[in-house]
C-alpha cells in the first residue's frame, strides 16, 4: 500500500513539475522572438506568419502527435524534458531504450522512470556540452571541417544514429526480464504500406503526409500486434514474478 501511495506521489509530482516547465519554457520560446521583433519595430503580420508556418505545422503537428503517443510508454515522465530539449528520435528514445536495456528494468515501472530521466538529462546535458565546445572552436577546426573526408563522414551521422534506435527495436530483450519472440512480424504490413507510399503513391508528398502517415500506423501496429499475440504468433516471457500480469500487458 505504502508502495503505491509513493509511486502516486512521485508520479504526480513529476507530472505538476513537467507541465509547468513546459508552459515556462513555451513562454520563453515565443517571448523572445516577440520581445526582439517589438524592440526593433520589426514585427510581422499575424498573416505572413501562418502563411510560413503552415506547411511545417502540417508535418510537424502530426509527428509531434505520433511521438506522444509512442514514445511515452516508453520514455515515462521524462518525456517532459524531452520535447523542451527537442530531438527525440534522433538522441533521446535511443538514449533512454539503450539506459533500459542495460540496466535491466522493465518499461512502465517507477525504476524505468528513474532510469529514462537520467538517461534523458545526461544526453541534454552531453548535447549542450558539444554545442558549446562547438561554438567555441568552429572558427579554428572551419579548414578541418571543410575537407572532403569530413562533409563525406557526416552524411553517416543520422543513419548511424538511427541504426542504434534500430538496434533496440530489433532486440528480443526488452529489459526487465521480459523478452518477446516474433515480435518484428508485425511490423511487415505498416512497413509495405509505408514503403508503397514513399515509392509509388505519393512520393513527392510523402515529406508532408508522413506525420499523418505515422499516426495511421500505430493504431494498425497495435491491431496487428494484438492479433497476433492471441494467436500465439508473438510471444512474451517474463520473469516468474510477472506471469500474473502478462495477461494485462497484453
Amino acid at each position: 500500500m505504502n508502495n503505491n501511495v509513493d509511486a502516486k506521489a512521485y508520479y504526480d509530482g513529476m507530472h505538476r513539475l513537467g507541465k509547468w516547465m513546459t508552459f515556462i519554457t513555451l513562454i520563453v520560446f515565443c517571448g523572445v522572438p516577440f520581445v526582439v521583433c517589438m524592440v526593433y519595430g520589426i514585427m510581422p503580420k499575424v498573416s505572413d506568419v501562418l502563411l510560413a508556418s503552415g506547411g511545417l505545422l502540417a508535418i510537424f503537428i502530426p509527428a509531434a502527435i505520433a511521438e506522444l503517443i509512442a514514445d511515452t510508454p516508453v520514455m515515462g515522465t521524462s518525456f517532459y524534458l524531452s520535447s523542451i530539449t527537442g530531438n527525440i528520435m534522433n538522441l533521446k528514445l535511443p538514449a533512454v531504450l539503450n539506459a533500459l536495456k542495460i540496466a535491466d528494468v522493465k518499461q512502465g515501472t517507477q525504476e524505468a522512470d528513474a532510469v529514462s530521466g537520467v538517461a534523458v538529462a545526461v544526453s541534454s546535458l552531453t548535447t549542450m556540452i558539444i554545442i558549446a565546445v562547438g561554438a567555441l572552436l568552429l572558427t579554428p577546426l572551419k579548414p578541418i571541417l571543410e575537407l572532403p573526408q569530413v562533409t563525406t563522414a557526416t552524411q553517416y551521422v543520422l543513419p548511424a544514429l538511427f541504426g542504434c534506435l534500430m538496434l533496440s527495436i530489433f532486440s528480443k530483450n526488452a529489459g526487465g526480464g521480459t523478452v518477446f519472440h516474433g515480435h518484428l512480424k508485425a511490423l511487415i504490413i505498416p512497413f509495405i504500406i509505408a514503403a508503397a507510399l514513399y515509392l509509388y503513391i505519393i512520393p513527392e508528398y510523402y515529406e508532408l503526409y508522413q506525420g499523418f502517415i505515422i499516426i495511421g500506423c500505430i493504431p494498425l501496429l497495435y491491431a496487428i500486434t494484438k492479433i497476433m499475440y492471441k494467436k500465439g504468433i508473438i510471444k512474451v516471457e517474463m520473469k516468474e514474478n510477472q506471469e500474473g500480469d502478462q495477461e494485462d500487458a497484453a
